[in-house]
């Protein structure tokens, strides 16, 4: 099938994964047009930009509404690829529908039933333009199912990847290496289970290192003061505090209802040490012991930490072959959405047909 034209519509931010699905449609010969919705609903200051996240109707909001409208006149797309959605008007959708002639595809690295009341505002309107969109595209395996449930015509997972915007940092000298890493490193938001985790570690002895939003709410935040750095690391520093952990933990959301994240494929995917979660989605991606390594109780998980402080010799060979899996197997983006590539070509060769 020739290349189909495709207008994008995802934040834009530089290291988001979002850019690097957008870059690798570009990569594959499909003309693209890209809206990013942050600079025109984001305004300045943290009280307007939650105003715009709770109400979605502040004149950003609008304004974006009109863009996409305006941007369907004159560019003509085959495929409408919508990144998450929330400030896409229901409205907006219908008129999608109604006026383009163009495959309205959902795509979501998030759980649609994320819990909260301000999250439930925020996606009040993404919720109801779901059946809107003629492609479900999640990452989220519960996801998958609940899609299918309501009836959605096609719905396909996607798995998360790594970015290959990521740059890998190559050799990390002893002084970045002393204020960046530690024996552990886990690099993600605050959840209970997190938490326990990793005090479970602290209190085994075990020095960690915690990068990541929402630590403020830690339960024992005095006793995690020395482990929490209460910041996030964004880019070549993100890769670097990779690079300086001996231990890498892969801690999935539960909130999120993650199987994996995008971490389960960056961390091999530059070399270094994966310790994950187990369950039954990462152990068919990584060979346990010989890829990652896998741990279920946090008593296990301070156990394999001390087994492989212990062992460097074993971790750089284990950390070795899950780079090499990750490139062989094609665990990045890039490899995700020539993987996706067929599912919207069934449906767009069914409206050519038909159009004939």
């Amino acid at each position: 099938m020739p290349p189909f034209r495709i207008l994008f519509i995802g934040d834009m931010t530089p290291y988001l994964t979002t850019a690097a699905r957008r870059d690798a449609f570009l990569a594959l010969g499909h003309p693209v047009e890209t809206i990013d919705p942050m600079p025109i609903v984001r305004p300045s200051g943290a009280l307007p930009w939650a105003l715009a996240y709770r109400t979605l109707r502040t004149p950003g909001v609008f304004e974006l509404n009109r863009r996409i409208l305006a941007q369907i006149s004159h560019f003509r797309p085959d495929v409408i690829w919508i990144e998450k959605g929330t400030f896409v008007f229901p409205r907006t959708m219908r008129q999608l529908r109604r006026d383009s002639h163009a495959l309205l595809v959902y795509h979501n690295t998030d759980d649609w039933k994320l819990r909260g009341f301000v999250h439930r505002l925020h996606w009040r309107f993404l919720r109801r333009a779901l059946p809107l969109y003629d492609v479900h595209i999640t990452s989220n395996l519960y996801n998958v199912e609940e899609f299918r449930r309501a009836g959605f015509p096609l719905v396909a997972h996607m798995e998360l990847a790594a970015n290959p915007a990521v740059p890998d940092p190559g050799p990390i000298d002893a002084a970045e290496r002393e204020r960046l890493g530690a024996p552990v490193g886990f690099i993600g938001h605050w959840e209970p289970v997190t938490e326990r985790r990793i005090l479970h570690l602290a209190r085994g002895g075990v020095a960690v290192k915690v990068y990541g939003g929402g630590w403020e709410d830690a339960r024992a935040r005095e006793e995690l003061r020395a482990v929490v750095q209460d910041r996030a690391v964004w880019g070549p520093e993100y890769a670097r505090a990779i690079a300086s952990f001996d231990v890498n933990l892969g801690i999935v959301s539960k909130w999120n209802r993650n199987h994996t994240a995008s971490r389960t494929f960056q961390i091999p995917a530059l070399g270094a040490f994966l310790l994950h979660e187990r369950n039954e989605v990462v152990m068919r991606l990584f060979k346990e012991g010989v890829e990652a390594e896998f741990f279920e109780s946090d008593d296990e998980l301070l156990e394999k930490c001390r087994h492989y402080l212990a062992r460097p010799e074993e971790r750089r060979s284990i950390a070795e072959a899950g780079r090499r899996r990750c490139i062989q197997s094609g665990y990045f983006e890039p490899d995700r959405v020539r993987e996706i590539i067929p599912v919207l070509e069934g449906p767009l060769r069914a409206r050519a047909q038909r159009s004939a």
